[in-house]
């Protein structure tokens, strides 16, 4: 049979513990079922939430309301399973709506061991990376990212045949949320567990233990596959979670649209980010494919860089044997954007928005 690289991951650190797989018993309980997302209408812009709303879960798929103190930088303890404070978005188009699903104490590093577009070490087929990955020793708690119910908590999500034991996921959890952006539901994704501690219709609220990480699935060793979907429960709706996630404490991301001089977008391309503080080098790789891949609503990215501590930092972009240099500063709890094009080197004003559809034409 194929494998099917989508969900394949990089390994997790050297130091991680490889645990046996626990494989359910062949007959899954008759809960462990995909529901799919009832069909719920749109609010009206009249009716959306205002951003000093108390936070509740919306009855619609109206985004997160924020209260004023969550719209400062969020912080994240040593002991606190998620970030008190997502949702967070302290820009008009930012939408920090989920918290971590793995508690602060528990990760080995700040950033990913893979990031989302990246390619997959599959040689069998070579494709783009869904979600992130965050190493993690196995049996290690997982926690929902925010309020929503389960809809899928077993083998076989890939295929959404029941107790698929192939599946390149493995064992995984999908949570379907109270809430969603642009009219569009969202959903997280929790992959290669070696167990699940609840099941398809239970409730959770953010920071609920709803597995323990493993090793299963289309993976070389344990950790946490983590995913975020806009408006479908499949690989073909997927987001850079590091965008919908809010950064740690003091930290902020960098969002950009790397690009020829015809505004083309470049596949695959090297990017460095040096922090000016402490010289640090973050190398990164632009989103490897526009397959499957979609880029946010406002920004058009195909590059992100989260957790970057606060601070200045120098981006350099390769291009026709010149690397191209800019200077960037990065605030906490916020997103710093940039649009490189070619020879005509780097732009950070903001994407202009659309302009109102009842405009008289001229």
């Amino acid at each position: 049979m194929t494998v099917i690289g989508l969900a394949a991951c990089q390994p997790s650190p050297a130091t991680a513990t490889v645990t046996p797989i626990v494989i359910p018993p062949t007959s899954p309980p008759p809960s462990v079922t995909s529901s799919p997302a009832p069909e719920l209408p749109s609010a009206p812009a009249s009716q959306l939430p205002s951003p000093t709303a108390p936070v509740t879960p919306a009855p619609t798929l109206a985004p997160f309301p924020l209260t004023e103190a969550q719209q400062q930088p969020a912080v994240i303890s040593g002991i606190s399973p998620a970030s008190l404070l997502a949702p967070l978005a302290l820009g008009p188009h930012d939408h920090f709506y989920f918290s971590r699903p793995v508690a602060q104490m528990d990760l080995k590093k700040v950033v990913p061991d893979q990031r989302y577009g990246a390619l997959d070490d599959v040689q069998e087929i070579q494709d783009a990376h869904l979600g992130v990955d965050i190493g993690l020793n196995s049996g290690t708690a997982v926690r929902a990212a925010a309020d929503g119910t389960v809809v899928w908590a077993s083998y076989g999500l890939l295929y959404h045949s029941i107790y698929y034991i192939d599946d390149p996921y493995g064992i995984a959890v999908v949570i379907r949320h109270d809430f969603g952006s642009e009219g569009e539901r969202l959903y997280t994704v929790y992959a290669h567990l070696r167990e699940v501690k609840v099941e398809v219709g239970d409730r959770v609220e953010a920071g609920d233990l709803i597995a323990l990480s493993g090793n299963t699935g289309n993976s070389t060793g344990p950790h946490l596959h983590f995913e975020v979907r806009l408006g479908g429960n499949t690989i073909y709706f997927t987001r850079n979670p590091e965008l919908w996630t809010a950064p740690a404490e003091g930290a902020g991301v960098l969002v950009g649209r790397v690009a020829t001089t015809r505004d083309a977008l470049l596949i695959n391309k090297l990017v460095e980010v040096r922090s000016l503080d402490t010289g640090k080098v973050y190398t990164m790789y632009t989103y490897a494919t526009q397959y499957k891949l979609l880029p946010d609503d406002y920004y058009y990215e195909n590059f992100a860089l989260g957790d970057l501590p606060a601070g200045r930092y120098e981006v350099a972009v390769p291009y026709l044997g010149v690397w191209r240099r800019a200077e960037v500063e990065i605030k906490p709890g916020a997103v710093t954007y940039f649009h490189f094009r070619g020879v005509d080197g780097y732009n950070f004003d903001l994407p202009a928005d659309p302009l109102p559809e009842n405009l008289p034409r001229q």
